[in-house]
């Protein structure tokens, strides 16, 4: 008989039984465990009433915290190893909250029908509902979802500022989350948000040989940025700070890719992706710049030569999210339509616009003088706009022009922005904190008056229900309007036949190329027009249910939503230009609906796989970045429905959350946190002039 043997004599199927047993025990404590908690939670569906005291909810647990251990020392001496576990217990949350969200649709109009006729106003108003828990369930699969990220206390460490209005935030986070009060954690990330990422976002336009890449390389102080290239269109780059000079690509259809900077033309530019080959959506480029550092982040936005085409309000749409356009003219060429376009764009857009002559180092000083006049002279009296235009150089002595512009315009624009930053900061931080004073007098209220507690008033309940409801839809809508785009390939080759035919018929110098490219760019803008107003739709939407809510509350005008930006641009050129139809010798002998056929089997034999390959492409960049927007939509509106529902609904109170003393504490604590500096905040904010364009 062995030592081990001697030790405890027991076989591997008497071990294999006392784990099974130990293993149903555990169970049967953790149940336990969960009834006794449950029976005091605000569950409408429990099973238990509640009977128990907290000491006695306390003692239960240290004591199974007691027979847990024993149970894992008698495993430990009779060597016995415990199971593994199957997964995370993230991840099994994470499932079962997907199953909620599962659940939840089966409360659709279309499924309760079933059940037995329901009125249009009864479906309506059973999809808000449906649409608001579903909006709570999700909010807290994305909490789980964004792992350490959650954390919002850790998030405040790592910001590694010992500000005043951290260490309010460090508080008010610690209250929120001692108390459940949820509903503030909205509201908190999007002000960590906001710290995290404070930067100064500067769009730069300007058509090919611009001088964009030559003027970004002498401000960063680099030369990463391909020069006398061709860039591939439509694809922006984005140029901030970081610690390791490199670049991030994101790609349409596989994992982004971190590169370095020595092969950032292998993806941006067109004699490397031709035709965007690669499918790359977007461009990141890191870099330890010092002006990089001042918290400046450079968009570059190719393939803006279209807008002339478009709409106004595509036009905006187009132009990505900034702070400042800089519009870059070359000095040979002078001011073009396409310039007006985007200058009229960026102050409809809320931003603001600064004008730059490239290449002034080709002219003398009183020929740039006169370029500078002519040039606000146009913009002054097309689009009643002066914006700041200078000459600059990036060569020899003449750099000192670029320098001077960097100093005297930039730089202090820069400034101002952090300064009412900091304003605005400041004053939303002050707003949450008196909000969360208030969720604590309300609890102290329901405590204190047992049985009664405020709701929000019906109006304004369903205006927020409505909302989401109007989010969930536009999420759906993102699949099957983009996808129109894909599925148009066979009218796109139908209606281009028709009209090549057409033009060669009537002219013997007939570009198949420009006729395609037209018929393109025509038939794929109704959809995504049809994407954009679904967007604005929503938008115009969610705002008219928050006046609602705002007008009988009485709390003042609510912020404005984003507006959507950053659409991605179609460009046709690639694609076009590989189109070739010959016309026939002997056309005469020939009807239009024969050659229209000719055209047509050409295009579908040559051309139709490259066509459903581009719109398929395109109709993916553009659903990612509709669904993009719609989350932006909803994280405004769903901070602004918290803050509301907190207003009006004291926070349910947990079996052993807090107490009266807690809750009495924190108050304290908050009302008496340097209640001068919110003050000063508000009314500086208040005065400032432009303090409505920070938000």
């Amino acid at each position: 008989m062995s030592e081990e043997t001697k030790a405890h004599p027991f076989s591997e199927h008497h071990q294999r039984h006392v784990r099974t047993t130990f293993q149903y025990i555990d169970k049967l404590l953790s149940e336990a465990e969960h009834t006794m908690a449950d029976a005091g939670s605000l569950s409408p569906f429990r099973r238990h009433s509640d009977d128990t005291t907290p000491i006695q909810r306390k003692v239960t647990h240290d004591y199974i915290v007691r027979v847990r251990e024993a149970m894992r020392r008698v495993m430990e001496e009779l060597n016995i190893p415990p199971p593994e576990p199957h997964s995370g217990a993230v991840w099994a949350a994470a499932i079962n909250l997907m199953y909620c969200s599962i659940s939840l649709n089966e409360l659709t109009p279309e499924r309760m029908r079933a059940y037995g006729p329901l009125s249009t106003e009864a479906a309506n108003r059973l999809d808000r509902i449906r649409a608001e828990l579903d909006g709570l369930v999700g909010k807290l699969r994305s909490f789980l979802g964004r792992g350490a990220g959650g954390d919002l206390q850790q998030r405040l460490q790592q910001l590694g500022k010992t500000s005043d209005e951290i260490r309010l935030l460090s508080e008010i986070e610690r209250i929120v989350t001692a108390h459940g009060l949820v509903e503030f954690r909205g509201t908190l990330s999007m002000l960590l948000d906001r710290m995290e990422s404070a930067a100064f976002e500067v769009g730069v336009f300007g058509r090919v040989s611009s001088g964009k890449s030559s003027l970004l390389n002498y401000i960063l102080q680099t030369n990463v940025l391909p020069i006398g290239v061709t860039p591939v269109t439509a694809i922006p780059t984005r140029i901030s700070h970081g610690p390791v000079a490199e670049a991030g690509i994101e790609f349409a259809e596989a994992q982004p890719q971190i590169i370095p900077l020595s092969e950032l033309a292998e993806f941006a530019t067109e004699q490397k992706n031709p035709g965007n080959k690669k499918h790359v959506t977007r461009i990141f480029v890191k870099l330890p710049s010092d002006r990089l550092a001042e918290g400046v982040t450079f968009v570059d936005t190719p393939g803006l030569g279209s807008l002339a085409i478009a709409g106004a309000e595509e036009t905006i749409a187009y132009l990505p999210r900034c702070d400042v356009g800089i519009i870059l003219i070359d000095a040979s060429n002078g001011l073009t339509q396409d310039d007006l376009v985007v200058v009229q764009a960026l102050y409809q857009a809320g931003a603001s616009a600064m004008v730059l002559i490239s290449k002034a180092d080709l002219f003398s000083a009183a020929d740039r003088e006169q370029m500078i006049s002519y040039i606000k002279s146009n913009l002054h009296n097309q689009l009643c706009v002066l914006p700041p235009v200078h000459a600059v150089s990036v060569f020899g002595t003449h750099a000192a022009l670029c320098d001077r512009w960097f100093e005297s315009e930039l730089r202090p624009f820069l400034a101002q922005h952090h300064q009412l930053a900091v304003v605005s900061q400041k004053r939303k931080i002050g707003g949450l904190r008196e909000s969360v004073i208030g969720a604590l007098e309300r609890r102290l209220q329901a405590e204190a008056v047992h049985g009664v507690s405020s709701t929000l008033p019906e109006q304004n309940r369903e205006a927020l229900r409505e909302g989401d409801r109007l989010l969930q839809r536009a999420q759906g809508e993102s699949f099957f309007l983009t996808r129109k785009i894909t599925k148009m390939h066979g009218a796109i080759i139908d209606i281009a036949a028709q009209r090549i035919a057409a033009g060669l018929i009537d002219s013997d110098d007939a570009s198949a190329a420009s006729i395609f490219s037209e018929t393109l760019t025509s038939l794929i803008a109704e959809p995504v027009a049809a994407t954009l107003r679904s967007i604005e739709q929503t938008r115009e939407a969610l705002a008219k249910a928050m006046q609602v809510v705002t007008s009988t509350s009485g709390n003042g005008v609510p912020d404005e939503l984003p507006k959507p930006a950053g659409m991605p641009m179609v460009d046709v050129s690639e694609i076009s230009k590989t189109i070739v139809v010959e016309k026939p010798t002997v056309i005469s002998l020939f009807g239009k609906g024969v050659i229209a056929s000719h055209v047509q089997r050409k295009l579908e034999q040559q051309y139709d796989r490259a066509l459903l390959e581009f719109l398929s492409l395109y109709a993916n960049r553009l659903r990612r970045w509709m669904e993009q927007s719609i989350s932006t939509l909803r994280n405004a509106f769903t901070i602004f429905a918290d803050m509301h529902r907190a207003r009006f609904e004291a926070a349910p109170i947990a079996a052993g959350l807090s107490d009266k003393s807690a809750i009495q504490n924190d108050l304290e604590i908050l009302c008496g946190w340097d209640a001068q500096d919110v003050l000063d905040a508000w009314s500086a904010d208040a005065s400032s002039p432009n303090f409505s364009k920070v938000t």
